[in-house]
């Protein structure tokens, strides 16, 4: 039994691990917990409505009208925080997808140049060992003194001179089409790579608007505090207040949030550009 106990623990710590991780390489929203953190429960609306009752006219009608806009944002914050997260991880994966083609970008081609260089190389590779052993031989023939011998491997030199100007000729084309593929792919990797960075700008962004929003959504705790409170002890005033403020920190927490959404729209939108430079679909 202990030791079943002891196995549990282990493996409940290392799911809660896992959770920690995968939560904190989201970095680019507000945490659900934070969202969730304000919840118009049951209890909360039976103690608001009590407060309604026991409030003047015109401080009823603005909490009537405050309520729903509450539960509204609310509402749109976790909805948008899902569709900037499910967006973000969909970006996240076509950019490391994306990045891995543009390196590959005409790797087929210059493998097949690269070995076209090697086997052309390979086959006049005789030819030139047998031009070389034949000078050599001229060389020596000289030291003899015999013209007929001479002339005889002159001809021969000439009629191999020909054969390895043809295949030097023929390798340089094939190393000249190598290097302009070479130019080519690294022209079209720097193009591509150069539109894929547009994305680190907007990264840059996301990250200013998670700021932009973290302020907000922590001051929503305290006053939604003192809103329990004051619905609890019937205190209109202060809960029309509290309500009020949460309403607006809600709307600044939500148009942050849309602005986040926008901004990984465009995310994707730069990847699809880039996947059309390169005539990826």
């Amino acid at each position: 039994m202990v030791r079943m106990r002891n196995k549990i623990t282990f493996g409940t710590g290392k799911i809660i691990v896992a959770l920690l991780l995968a939560l904190s390489a989201w970095s680019s929203v507000p945490a659900t917990t934070e969202a969730a953190a304000i919840e118009l429960t049951l209890p909360i609306k039976s103690d608001f409505d009590k407060t309604v009752a026991a409030a003047d006219v015109g401080t009823g009608v603005k909490l009537k009208q405050l309520y729903p806009s509450l539960q509204s944002l609310l509402n749109e914050d976790i909805q948008l925080e899902a569709q900037i997260k499910a967006l973000h991880y969909d970006n996240e994966e076509a950019l490391i997808s994306l990045r891995k083609t543009i390196r590959d970008i005409d790797s087929a081609k210059l493998d097949k140049l690269e070995n076209e260089v090697k086997q052309i190389k390979a086959k006049y590779k005789p030819l030139f060992d047998d031009y070389t052993a034949l000078n050599k031989q001229i060389a020596a023939a000289r030291a003899l003194k015999s013209k007929l011998l001479n002339e005889a491997l002159r001809i021969q030199a000439n009629a191999m001179k020909m054969a390895t100007q043809l295949a030097r000729d023929n390798i340089r084309a094939k190393e000249a089409a190598l290097k302009t593929a070479k130019e080519a792919a690294a022209a079209k990797i720097k193009a591509a790579r150069t539109t894929l960075g547009e994305t680190d700008t907007i990264k840059v962004q996301i990250q200013a608007m998670k700021s932009a929003a973290a302020l907000p959504r922590k001051s929503q705790s305290p006053v939604w505090t003192n809103f329990k409170y004051a619905i609890k002890k019937n205190e209109t005033r202060s809960a029309s207040d509290a309500l009020e403020t949460l309403v607006s920190l809600s709307k600044q927490i939500v148009e942050k949030q849309r602005q986040t959404l926008d901004a990984e729209k465009k995310i994707a939108g730069v990847i699809a550009k880039t996947k059309t430079q390169i005539g990826v679909k």
